[in-house]
């Protein structure tokens, strides 16, 4: 489920968004697309924003409503976010708070990059205040030749944060959900996270 998304384009006729489309494939799931995606704008822009702009609400209870029925239709449902996790949603409401009220624990995906360190801790830590559950954090496109800061930051991030590093994706020529799947699957903590969400 991706509840939030916004664009300028239409990805196709049947999906608005290229991500929805992306993980109902993975998923190998034929759910229509309001169900998946409930809110989106034709606008790239925060929700806030792109409501306001086209003068559309954000429907918090169709978001409920969807969630509940994918929830009742399979043994687990991943959600997928939108920017971050202080991303405003309407003006009093941010995708932490949306993270909250659907009781969602959270995977965060980050990356080995310079200044990754500052933007994974601040994520981090503004889950732990609303007390949202880290199942770990997933790091992803290590360079094949990483230098010695890529190669440590996982490392530090884990060690200044006590969350658990979950992988650490290698860089992947021509990038897609099967070969990322293949990799993830030889992964045990994975396994342990889906047991425990069935």
């Amino acid at each position: 489920m991706k509840p939030f998304a916004t664009s300028s384009d239409l990805y196709s006729n049947r999906y608005r968004s290229n991500d929805t489309a992306s993980l109902a494939k993975a998923a190998a799931i034929k759910d229509p697309d309001h169900r998946l995606n409930p809110i989106f704008f034709r606008l790239a822009a925060s929700p806030l924003m792109a409501a306001e702009i086209l003068n559309k609400p954000v429907d918090m209870e169709m978001i409920t409503k969807e969630f509940g029925s994918l929830k009742e239709k399979y043994d687990f449902t991943v959600v997928e976010g939108i920017g971050g996790v202080m991303v405003p949603i309407t003006n009093k409401i941010s995708l932490l708070d949306v993270m909250k009220k659907m009781k969602l624990p959270t995977i965060i995906v980050s990356s080995p990059r310079l200044g990754s360190i500052n933007h994974t801790i601040l994520t981090i830590n503004a889950c732990k205040v609303k007390k949202i559950p880290i199942l770990g954090v997933i790091f992803n496109q290590m360079p094949e030749d990483p230098s010695i800061v890529e190669s440590m930051t996982p490392n530090y991030i884990e060690k200044l944060t006590d969350i658990n590093t979950i992988s650490v994706i290698p860089f992947i020529d021509d990038c897609n959900f099967k070969k990322v799947g293949t990799y993830l699957e030889k992964n045990s903590t994975i396994q342990k996270i889906i047991s425990g969400l069935t």
